[in-house]
């Protein structure tokens, strides 16, 4: 232990008796296609208190997202490939207990990068601290609706495909985490939406509580058969959350002139090369199509600003809601991260740790 000055708060304490204790969730081995629980340890971890700048942050909340898989795949881009023994990362929000740096006291609430572990030991820019001082939203929002998913529907929807009223839009993976935000998102634009998902269950959510016009089980095939009913005349805008044989369906099935917004690829991720493009390709020049791929850890700060402003107004007027599964404790993390790949969650999927 070391005895280097701790920052204290108003009333004089630092909160902190020099003894800290983590539990984190490390990679076991890494997977050979679908990912499982068991790819994954729980090791309890003992921390040192902080240094010079550093601070100590316990989490109490996390986000679970498809693109982590990528770390795992040993494909180098823009998810670092990682190894066993290595802690994935990801949005979380904690609470500073003890600070080596004044502009981040004890008691502070802060999201950060470094989810998959109860606590950490880092400096500010390690972690990638942001501090939280909207209090007028619930806390989890700063990770579904005001996190990295709204702000990516937002911007898929307002900005890339940009659905009119009375166009028809397909949204794959609806029932997910961006998917459910931007059902509603065009939903309020006038368009006629359309969503895929992988239950009977959630295609009764997203047709009873989303607002959806009509929804396809993916897992019972028959895509061309439900456009054939549904989108006749193809669709205007396709918002593409999983890649695969779906992008190249809708390569086809997208008018001539129309838009498809590439959000992700989800169901490449475990495969062997997640990169790998629709085979129907031409299809893009032989129908005038506009594809955008967006990615929203790429916008600026004002981008980011201006996207939760309008999530945080749409939300709290009622004219969207968030969409949430929690759930409770971080032991729970392998098994509800491997979930994402198999039947998956309604909404943005959150670990209360």
């Amino acid at each position: 232990m070391n005895d280097r000055p701790l920052v204290r708060d108003a009333a004089g304490n630092d909160g902190f008796d020099g003894v800290a204790e983590a539990i984190e969730i490390r990679i076991a081995h890494l997977p050979a296609g679908h990912v499982r629980g068991s790819d994954f340890q729980q090791v309890a971890a003992r921390l040192a208190d902080p240094g010079p700048t550093e601070v100590l942050v316990r989490n109490e909340w996390m986000s679970l997202d498809p693109y982590m898989r990528l770390g795992l795949t040993g494909q180098d881009g823009y998810v670092s490939p990682l190894q066993p023994g290595d802690i994935l990362g990801g949005p979380a929000i904690g609470l500073i207990e003890a600070s080596s740096d004044a502009g981040y006291p004890i008691g502070t609430r802060v999201l950060n990068q470094l989810g998959w572990r109860s606590r950490f030991v880092a400096t500010p820019a390690e972690a990638g601290l942001v501090r939280i001082d909207d209090e007028d939203v619930p806390l989890e929002w700063h990770l579904g609706l005001l996190g990295l998913t709204g702000v990516t529907a937002w911007i898929g929807i307002e900005r890339v495909v940009q659905p009119a009223a009375g166009e028809t839009i397909f949204i794959s993976g609806a029932a997910g985490a961006v998917g459910s935000l931007a059902c509603q998102l065009a939903k309020l634009r006038g368009a006629r939406v359309l969503g895929s998902a992988g239950t009977a269950e959630k295609m009764t959510w997203l047709l009873e509580e989303i607002g959806v016009d009509a929804a396809f089980n993916h897992r019972e095939g028959g895509l061309e058969t439900f456009l054939d009913e549904h989108a006749p005349a193809g669709v205007d805008c396709y918002f593409d959350n999983v890649g695969g044989p779906m992008l190249e369906t809708f390569l086809g099935r997208t008018r001539r002139g129309g838009r498809i917004g590439l959000c992700g690829a989800m169901s490449q991720y475990e495969g062997s090369d997640y990169r790998v493009g629709p085979a129907n390709f031409f299809a893009v020049i032989e129908k005038e199509l506009k594809l955008e791929g967006f990615n929203a850890f790429l916008l600026t700060g004002e981008e980011w600003a201006s996207a939760q402003a309008s999530l945080k107004r749409l939300a709290q007027a009622g004219d969207i809601r968030p969409c949430h599964a929690v759930v409770g404790g971080i032991e729970k993390v392998p098994e509800a991260f491997a979930q994402l790949f198999e039947s998956g969650h309604r909404g943005k999927l959150i670990v209360q740790i």
